[in-house]
């Protein structure tokens, strides 16, 4: 029997991780699927605490990366994943994500001379010196296979010279998990819970440093939402530090009562959240991925984005670190003025079954 182990490093890709897993089970008689979750709390529990609602495959291994330099996370995931990997001995290694602890599982895998698979191949920001962008090309460097979701990935990785011959497009895996929960969203009474009612809401949620830490961009993020919830109701969604501290400083009496400040929700919830909302203002990159499928309108605060064909095709408008740009957007779609978006090609729910039939075949030859 072949044994596959895939790396996730943020419950993001572990929710891809989880689509792959399912698909595996076709094949359980040849091929032994394990999971091995690289997260930054000390045990996995914390680590999933917004992702609860998940049915979640058991993980076999759990890794706690920790906080620190992008070198420390590194090295201490490379001494982790060294031990998993001698005593798991697999025959391949599949990883998904750019993190420092995706990039380690690489390096270690590759130096042990185990092929690798990637999913969300080829996705590039150009944006040089972006940490995550060195990953995302250095791990690329190190596979095998490639599985790309969109078609700026295909052609940034035979730009490089990757052979094209493991060049696989598959879609994305993360819609498979969308899809798998679709009637959940639907059902979900978030906005009961939340006391939003009928109302019309735009959501925001930001979780870069930057801008929840640097006083500057957080004086700019309180006064957009501010002036935004004098035209509609405004939900802030914060991660659970970041919550804490912002009650802890009384922030949540100094709002106008038109901005709602909560923590982390549900991951059905919060999906339920986007697909409801008017727009959703955001500064991450995987919320772009969701809100394309979902067909909301995304505002994204960010000078780039690896996410392409959700600019191209989807609902996601870039405007840069311009909090008075992402305003203007955010009231022009509230006047009715919205992006037109489709759901990209192959994004249709079947990319881990592709991603596993070719992985399969691979394997046995």
């Amino acid at each position: 029997m072949k044994k596959v182990i895939s790396f996730a490093a943020s419950p993001q890709n572990l929710l891809k991780i989880s689509a792959i897993d399912k698909a595996f089970k076709k094949y359980r008689k040849d091929v032994k699927h394990l999971i091995c979750h690289a997260g930054y709390e000390e045990d996995e529990k914390s680590s999933l605490s917004s992702f609860e609602d998940i049915d979640f495959p058991k993980t076999s291994h759990y890794i706690a990366v920790g906080y620190g330099s992008h070198a420390a996370q590194t090295a201490r995931t490379m001494l982790e994943v060294e031990k998993v990997l001698l005593e798991e001995k697999p025959d391949l290694v599949i990883l998904s994500g750019h993190q420092d602890a995706s990039l380690a599982c690489g390096i270690t895998a590759s130096k042990m001379k185990i092929p690798i698979a990637h999913i969300d191949a080829g996705l590039r920001s150009y944006e040089n010196y972006n940490p995550e962008e060195i990953n995302r090309i250095l791990t690329d460097v190190l596979c095998a296979y490639f599985f790309v979701s969109e078609h700026s990935a295909m052609k940034n990785l035979r730009d490089e010279g990757s052979n094209s011959d493991r060049i696989y497009f598959t879609g994305n895996p993360l819609v498979d998990v969308l899809e798998l929960y679709w009637s959940d969203m639907e059902e979900s009474n978030v906005r009961d819970n939340l006391k939003l009612g009928d109302e019309n809401y735009v959501l925001a949620t930001f979780h870069q440093t930057d801008n929840l830490e640097g006083k500057e961009n957080l004086n700019e993020i309180l006064a957009m939402l501010e002036r935004l919830s004098t035209q509609c109701k405004v939900v802030w969604l914060l991660p659970g530090y970041a919550h804490k501290k912002m009650l802890k400083k009384g922030l949540d009496k100094k709002l106008s009562p038109g901005v709602m400040l909560s923590g982390p929700l549900p991951y059905v919830d919060f999906l339920a959240l986007m697909y409801n909302a008017e727009a959703v203002i955001t500064d991450s990159e995987s919320i772009q991925e969701e809100t394309t499928y979902l067909g909301a309108q995304c505002i994204t605060v960010r000078k780039f984005t690896e996410r392409i064909v959700t600019l191209d095709v989807g609902t996601n408008q870039l405007v840069g670190f311009d909090f008075e740009k992402a305003e203007k957007v955010a009231e022009d779609i509230l006047k009715g003025i919205i992006k037109p978006g489709r759901i990209p090609e192959m994004w249709d729910g079947k990319a881990s079954k592709r991603i596993v039939e070719v992985l399969i075949e691979e394997i046995d030859e």
